[in-house]
């Protein structure tokens, strides 16, 4: 059934990929690619393929992230976006950039490295042995504290807030670049992330390095989420539920098997809701993050009721 799965959401994958080149705010036809029409090829190389493939990979990133920090965290309802990391680093990159604005060409660069310094800092500053709820509303707190920062510094100062119609192929690029260093430091706390599934009083009896695999993950997950952010921008609960959706499917699979299918699951959902937000009411373009609240609001809701029965 997982194998099954994960092939489903693949297939899926690689069919809205496809409808996402050819679907948008100016449609593209088939017929026009197979003629080497060179406007339709430039439309697709210079922004559907930069477009594309940044949702596809942050989807992906968001899922991952939140695999992890659930795991770690061993709280199956949190993500970045609800703990404020995405928030922090948000704000850090804005105001950053006010003050140093040559240095908007590798924005997604530094909101990896500011949502390191926050992801770091929340564990640093947040108080331990926390309930559930208490942890998600002191979060949500934090979340909107940093939202609203970020607001009066955007309008303050004119900043635009990021979004996936603005992307460009270096900012592509950065993004690639956080993936794969986030992957390699991955490869070293993932033999360790295992024994999470115990208390951290058999982690201690067995000599597992907890501390150190917690912060390592932490880097990784403001690393990731600090550069997603970056370019598109907050987007709340989308994180809280992507594993969920997996263990829905396969409520027996440990953590660490759910990394693939949730990955997929966040490309899939990401890709299409930005398919959705170009081409509903074209030409004029929508969210792409409000339309994936939309969605992941309500599934939010319905997730926290079935965690309080």
């Amino acid at each position: 059934m997982h194998r099954a799965y994960t092939g489903f959401l693949t297939a899926a994958l690689i069919l809205s990929i496809g409808a996402a080149l050819l679907l948008g705010s100016t449609h593209v036809d088939p017929h026009a690619l197979i003629q080497a029409n060179p406007e339709a090829w430039q439309l697709i190389i210079n922004y559907r393929i930069p477009r594309i493939t940044v949702a596809v990979v942050g989807g992906a990133m968001i899922g991952w992230s939140s695999v992890l920090l659930q795991l770690v965290l061993r709280n199956r309802l949190v993500d970045a976006s609800i703990l404020g990391m995405m928030n922090g680093a948000q704000f850090l990159m804005i105001c950053f950039i006010v003050l140093f604005p040559t240095f908007t060409s590798i924005n997604v660069l530094l909101a990896g490295f500011f949502g390191v310094i926050i992801s770091i800092g929340w564990r640093v500053v947040m108080p331990n042995q926390r309930t559930t709820m208490q942890l998600i509303l002191m979060g949500i707190a934090t979340a909107m504290t940093f939202q609203s920062l970020t607001q009066l510094t955007t309008t303050g100062f004119g900043v635009p807030l990021p979004t996936l119609s603005t992307v460009t192929l270096s900012q592509t690029i950065q993004l690639l670049l956080i993936l794969l260093i986030g992957l390699i430091l991955l490869i070293i706390a993932w033999p360790h992330l295992k024994y999470f599934a115990l208390s951290s009083e058999q982690l201690r009896m067995l000599k597992i390095p907890e501390a150190k695999t917690l912060y390592l993950v932490l880097g990784i997950v403001g690393l990731w989420s600090g550069a997603v952010t970056s370019l598109l921008g907050v987007i709340f609960f989308l994180g809280a539920i992507l594993p969920q959706l997996t263990r829905f499917i396969s409520p027996h699979a440990k953590s660490q098997a759910l990394f693939i299918p949730t990955g997929l699951c966040g490309s899939l959902l990401l890709l299409n809701a930005d398919t959705i937000a170009r081409t509903i009411v074209a030409p004029t373009e929508l969210s792409t993050g409000a339309v994936l609240l939309a969605i992941s609001g309500p599934l939010f809701v319905l997730l926290l009721m079935k965690g309080g029965k």
